[in-house]
C-alpha cells in the first residue's frame, strides 16, 4: 500500500477515533522499553483523558544471557525510573530460564493462561502489543501469546510500530494514527530512562519517525498502529 492510499484510509480512521475514548487500556511488551518506544505517547494521551492504563512486560531483560549486551540489574533500574515517570507500576512476568540462566520467552499454554487471566480480569477495551512482522523474535513470540489469549475477548486490538529500525516489517500496515504532539517530549524522556541502550542518534530517529507519521494526522508528531480487529 503506497503512502497516498495509507493517508486516505488513515484520515478516515483517525477522524473516527478523534471523538473516541477508552476507559481501560492494556499495553503488553516483550521487554522493558518496548511499550515506551511503541506507544507511550498514545498511553500518555489517553491517560490524560482519564483512561486507566496497565503495562505488562513479558521478560525483565533483553540480553542473550546475564551480563551480556544489556546488564539485567541495570535494566531493572532503568525500567523503575520509567515506572516513576509514567506513574504506572509495570507487571513483570516471570520466565523459565535455559541452562545459561537466560529467560526464555516462547509460546506456551502456561504463558497464554497468564495473559488470559490479566486480559479477562482487567475488562480492557483496548489492548496494544507487537506486530507479528517485527524483527525481534521475542516481539513475535509476545504477539503470538497475546493473539492466542484474545480468542474470546471483545474490544480493539492494536499492533504497535517497533521503532525507526523496524522498517523491514512488511507485515505492518498502519491504519490508526494518534496525534501525540503534546506528549512527544515526555515520550522521549521515558525512552531516555534506558540510557544503556538509546543513544542520542536513536532518540533523534525516534522523534523523526513520529514526525513522519504525523503527516497522516496534520499534526507535528504521531504514533502509528495497525488495528487488527475491533469487536463489541
Amino acid at each position: 500500500m503506497n503512502d497516498a492510499l495509507i493517508k486516505n484510509y488513515a484520515e478516515k480512521f483517525t477522524d473516527r477515533r478523534s471523538h473516541m475514548s477508552f476507559k481501560k487500556i492494556l499495553a503488553i511488551g516483550a521487554h522493558p522499553d518496548d511499550v515506551e518506544l511503541g506507544c507511550s505517547g498514545t498511553l500518555l494521551k489517553y491517560q490524560s483523558q482519564g483512561a486507566h492504563v496497565d503495562i505488562v512486560v513479558c521478560r525483565d531483560d533483553n540480553a542473550p544471557r546475564p551480563s551480556v549486551w544489556r546488564d539485567r540489574e541495570k535494566m531493572q533500574q532503568e525500567y523503575k525510573k520509567s515506572e516513576n515517570l509514567f506513574g504506572i507500576k509495570f507487571k513483570i512476568l516471570e520466565n523459565p530460564t535455559d541452562s545459561d540462566g537466560r529467560p526464555v520467552l516462547t509460546w506456551s499454554s502456561k504463558f497464554v493462561k497468564i495473559i488470559d487471566d490479566i486480559v479477562y480480569n482487567g475488562k480492557y477495551d483496548l489492548i496494544i502489543t507487537h506486530s507479528p512482522g517485527d524483527h525481534h523474535q521475542d516481539h513475535v513470540n509476545t504477539y503470538n501469546i497475546v493473539n492466542s489469549s484474545l480468542r474470546r475477548w471483545k474490544g480493539e486490538f492494536w499492533l504497535m510500530e517497533g521503532g525507526p529500525y523496524s522498517n523491514k516489517n512488511q507485515q505492518f500496515k498502519p491504519n490508526v494514527f494518534v496525534d501525540i504532539s503534546d506528549y512527544i517530549d515526555k515520550k522521549i524522556e521515558l525512552i531516555s530512562c534506558y540510557d544503556s541502550y538509546f543513544s542520542d542518534t536513536l532518540l533523534h530517529n525516534i522523534k523523526g519517525l513520529a514526525a513522519y507519521r504525523a503527516q497522516m494526522t496534520n499534526s507535528k508528531y504521531a504514533e502509528a498502529f495497525e488495528c487488527k480487529w475491533r469487536t463489541i
